[in-house]
């Protein structure tokens, strides 16, 4: 826990997330202009993915929101490393069990079915993320 603490290696860190991210930025505008193959992007594999009903990425998408957006100053409810197997159990019941299409078809066939399901698993992710994988706020 002593590199957490060493300014240098967390700028370094810093640095290298944020380089990696122009960096596929960069790679996505890249596909994006190249007109070799089409729909290749990152964005458009991405949509489509969730499109077609991995709502395990908006999950995990309100779970990462709720762990980094939202620290705790309290004691965690379960470790973090048990938090992380609550998630991964849970993702996998999404998906084992086709749990994200079973609720579109709870909403009925409507112009925004498959939105309101995404933003139900994105609420559901935050509130799992808020209860059991949460980061203790350190700023103090």
């Amino acid at each position: 826990m002593q590199l957490l603490e060493n300014d240098t290696f967390v700028k370094r860190i810093q640095y290298l997330i944020i380089t990696l991210f122009i960096l596929l930025i960069a790679f996505d505008v890249y596909l994006a202009i190249d007109n070799t193959i089409d729909n290749d992007t990152i964005s458009y594999i991405i949509k489509s993915y969730t499109d077609n009903g991995l709502y395990i990425l908006t999950f995990f998408w309100g779970a990462v929101t709720a762990n980094f957006f939202f620290p705790t100053q309290h004691t965690l409810l379960v470790s973090g490393t048990i938090g992380s197997i609550i998630l991964v159990v849970f993702a996998i019941f999404i998906y084992w069990f086709s749990l994200g299409t079973m609720v579109s078809k709870l909403i009925g066939p409507t112009e925004n079915d498959i939105r309101i399901a995404h933003a139900i698993y994105m609420v559901f992710g935050f509130i799992m993320g808020y209860l059991f994988w949460r980061q203790p706020d350190k700023s103090e």
